[in-house]
């Protein structure tokens, strides 16, 4: 099997196709999920084309999406697919919203794709061969005062209570010491932004296995950024997440003293 940019633009035109192809869907049918998040036809529709798009290549690969889940993972290999990231932006007609694909092998991942449609933008990586967008090869920023940093929330909308007063302690912690603190609910967006140098960190106070931020760890990673926990440690499987610059971060962890 070859892992290579043949392989990105293989997907990218298909996924694109895909993607081109749900506008005709005229009801977007918005149901509940967890909380007060929501899924609709498009992103049932985007990740069922997806999976098509996969197995058709590597039937023999297992699959972790958004709404079906973790399908027999039996394979040393397994595709993180989150249709659309941002759904309730994307529903709401707020431009913030990705699709994300990326591939594991043996849990670490060695491929990522995002698209972020409302820019024309798409972000890809291969482990050990860079980080790109369109064409132009990534890197993270280069600043290296927090105050003048901007750091990005990754939230959702079935936060915990204790999830809530985990965002307000740190954003009580780091509003005083950065430039800005942003909330953009794509953290696949999110992530692309911090590897190409828009922002220079994101975080996450909820544990998570990351299955919209595969892709764009891959692309930090990539970029010259650095990935942890909040505690500045290596993450587990499930965990939280502080991903930044590299040049800020220790000052980060340090202020935010996770327990």
């Amino acid at each position: 099997m070859n892992i290579d940019f043949s392989l990105i633009e293989s997907i990218k035109e298909e996924v694109l196709q895909v993607y081109n192809n749900s506008k005709n869907i005229k009801e977007m049918e918005i149901k509940n999920k967890e909380g007060n998040d929501i899924v609709t036809a498009i992103d049932l529709y985007m990740e069922n084309n997806i999976i098509k798009i996969i197995r058709n290549l590597f039937p023999e690969h297992s699959i972790y999406s958004e709404e079906c889940g973790e399908q027999s993972k039996t394979s040393e290999y397994e595709w993180f697919i989150d249709p659309i990231d941002g759904t309730i932006n994307f529903a709401s007609g707020l431009p913030l919203f990705s699709t994300s694909i990326a591939l594991k092998k043996n849990n670490e991942t060695i491929l990522g794709i995002v698209f972020d449609y409302s820019q024309n933008d798409i972000y890809y990586a291969i482990k050990g061969k860079g980080a790109f967008c369109n064409g132009k090869k990534l890197q993270v920023s280069n600043n290296d005062k927090l105050n003048n940093s901007i750091i990005s929330f990754c939230l959702t909308s079935h936060y915990s209570n204790e999830h809530i007063k985990d965002v307000l302690n740190v954003e009580e912690k780091l509003a005083p010491k950065v430039r800005g603190l942003r909330l953009i609910v794509s953290g696949a967006i999110e992530l692309c932004w911090c590897a190409s140098g828009k922002i220079d960190g994101v975080l996450n106070v909820k544990p998570s296995v990351g299955l919209s931020s595969a892709a764009g760890k891959l692309f930090v990673a990539e970029a010259g950024g650095i990935i942890t926990n909040l505690k500045g440690k290596e993450r587990n499987n499930i965990d939280t997440l502080l991903v930044t610059n590299g040049k800020i971060h220790d000052e980060i962890v340090e202020l935010l003293n996770w327990n």
